[in-house]
């Protein structure tokens, strides 16, 4: 199982590790070892080991409380608090920090609870910050991923041009090759 990482921005990232919400729910996180996997994929630390079955559960929920939060953001709505306060309380740990071992080369390290501090401290700057405003719901069926709109316009509307919005362009390219064969008839 490969992550994808197009939100461009690791919370919203973090967010997708369940793709397909509405239709074909895939949890990306099914196991301790996922979660570790995800965390060096996304380069929040190096190695990540001695994942337990309770931090897996305490990741999920820190990943629900972003995605409800950001979807209510995308939406112009409040949120819930109590999201908010996961968020809070994921945060209050130490964050992994980066420690520079020579020109072009860091090393991140850190436990499950720092993995979880610096995605909780990256969602708080989000969510709290101006950038919530460009929070946007891909409107790729069946995509639920939810990413940054930092086009020029604003008007983005796919978490991806290669996948969501390349499968939406072909689609409507059948239909109008559809419709200008039967035109022609």
């Amino acid at each position: 199982m490969r992550f994808t990482f197009v939100s461009d921005h690791v919370a919203l990232d973090f967010a997708a590790t369940v793709a397909w919400r509405t239709t074909r729910h895939t949890e990306l996180l099914a196991e301790p070892e996922d979660f570790a996997r995800w965390a060096t994929a996304a380069e929040v630390v190096d190695r990540l080991e001695a994942v337990s079955q309770g931090d897996l559960v305490a990741a999920r929920t820190l990943r629900e409380a972003i995605y409800r939060l950001a979807l209510a953001a995308a939406a112009g709505e409040p949120g819930d608090p109590q999201d908010a306060a996961v968020i809070r309380r994921a945060a209050a740990h130490t964050p992994v920090r980066p420690a520079l071992q020579a020109l072009g080369e860091v090393e991140r390290r850190g436990g499950v609870n720092e993995v979880l501090a610096t995605v909780a401290a990256s969602a708080s700057d989000l969510l709290g910050g101006p950038g919530r405003l460009l929070i946007r719901h891909c409107t790729g069926e069946p995509c639920t991923r939810l990413f940054l709109d930092r086009s020029r316009a604003g008007t983005r509307r796919w978490c991806s041009k290669r996948s969501c919005g390349s499968r939406i362009n072909a689609a409507a390219y059948r239909r109008r090759v559809r419709q200008d064969g039967q035109t022609t008839k």
